[in-house]
């Protein structure tokens, strides 16, 4: 992977440097260094799916949201340029291994119409540029309960996007289609054939997303829980109930509309976000809101947030006896929870800010929310607040 990314940044320079036109080509970098910590030694905050599980909560955790990402642009033709962007950050088994986050062509066909080809984000949120670009937003990490619906950071294909200006306001219309992997924590995941369209309006201190996709959802569990309730099923010839827990025939859908108003030093960011499938994992939606105030340098911030099941990733019905095997399955894969956050920003420097949160988290009967174990014996506890405590330095060069 890195020797991918040294050759096509050293690619963009050489264009650059054919051309004689130092303007052609653009590099720039990003980072987090983070850390969080929880006051239960063991309920170990992640808010990805693809974090690994065990850590010790009461310890001063670096790697949820410490990140560090380069990007190069270089314009090709007038009508032609290329973007590379690169991270690092932590993936399954405290992986830092660098990853290839976009790698686009980009053709502007006209002022308004332009067409990317290759590697770029998934745009399922109203955040989904910015994800790794922890600077560009006010927290120190999106709301987890939102943004945990779906780990897919990367698309590989085509989207369109077409811009119409509405008076002060710009109306981005993006068309999409391509496929996405993802390594989770205890399981494989694939989107293929992802079809999607989003609706971004943009002016006048506002901005609005909305957006639905559809995708084949190919996906295969690979932990303790999973293979428990497999061979009970295998044994019971339940074919049909085992048949939806892992596979290839998957389908999901996914619709996010979000805002964000900034007025008069008011700050007001709202989102909500749903999953439906069919199988293999459950399905939820999740909303949040924020509200913050700038003063000079200094903008505090509350949140509250929320994420609800609305059905189990497996309805197998099986003879009482057995049901408890099956509650135990469901419970890591359901991350409901409802939380308050408090947190400040300081922008100390002009590419550089300092962020605090304390969150009190409560996690919904049946599930431990975003604390997720390895252990079936704390499943089997009575759930109780969490307070994480996060801090974070961004900054940007």
């Amino acid at each position: 992977m890195r020797q991918l990314l040294t050759t096509l940044l050293l690619a963009l320079a050489a264009g650059s440097a054919a051309a004689d036109a130092p303007t052609r080509f653009a590099l720039s970098g990003f980072g987090t260094l983070g850390v969080v910590r929880s006051d239960k030694d063991d309920y170990h905050f992640r808010s990805s799916g693809t974090q690994s599980a065990n850590s010790p909560g009461q310890n001063f955790d670096p790697s949820v949201d410490s990140v560090l990402g380069i990007q190069g642009t270089g314009r090709l033709h007038d009508q032609l340029d290329l973007t590379v962007q690169a991270i690092s950050r932590q993936a399954t088994g405290y992986n830092y291994t660098p990853h290839i986050t976009w790698a686009y062509l980009r053709y502007r066909a006209t002022p308004a119409l332009t067409v990317r080809v290759g590697r770029t984000t998934t745009p399922f949120f109203m955040f989904s540029d910015s994800l790794n670009l922890n600077y560009a937003t006010p927290w120190v990490r999106p709301p987890s309960e939102v943004y945990n619906l779906n780990p897919f950071s990367d698309l590989d294909g085509i989207d369109l996007l077409y811009r119409i200006p509405l008076g002060e306001m710009d109306l981005e219309i993006q068309g999409l289609f391509g496929n996405s992997a993802v390594s989770a924590r205890s399981a494989s995941t694939r989107l293929k054939n992802a079809k999607g369209i989003n609706f971004g309006l943009v002016g006048s201190g506002f901005s609005a997303h909305a957006g639905y996709a559809r995708t084949r959802l190919e996906l295969q569990w690979d932990d303790g829980f999973y293979r428990a309730l497999s061979n009970l099923l295998t044994a019971l010839d339940e074919k049909t109930a085992l048949a939806e827990l892992s596979g290839t025939k998957g389908t999901t859908e996914f619709f996010s509309a979000g805002f964000q108003w900034e007025k008069n030093n008011w700050l007001t960011i709202a989102e909500f976000a749903k999953r439906r499938a069919d199988r293999y994992i459950n399905s939820a939606h999740a909303w949040y809101v924020t509200v913050g105030y700038h003063f000079n340098s200094l903008t505090p911030y509350a949140t509250y947030s929320q994420q609800t099941q609305d059905a189990p990733a497996s309805d197998a019905r099986l003879p009482p006896v057995f049901m408890p095997l099956v509650n135990l399955y469901n419970a890591p894969r359901n991350n409901a929870q409802h939380g308050v956050a408090l947190g400040l920003r300081w922008d100390l420097a002009r590419n550089i800010a300092l962020k605090s949160q304390v969150e009190r988290i409560d996690a919904a009967p049946g599930g431990r929310g975003m604390f997720p174990s390895d252990s079936a014996a704390d499943y089997l506890k009575p759930t109780s607040p969490v307070h994480v405590f996060s801090m974070s330095v961004d900054f940007v060069f």
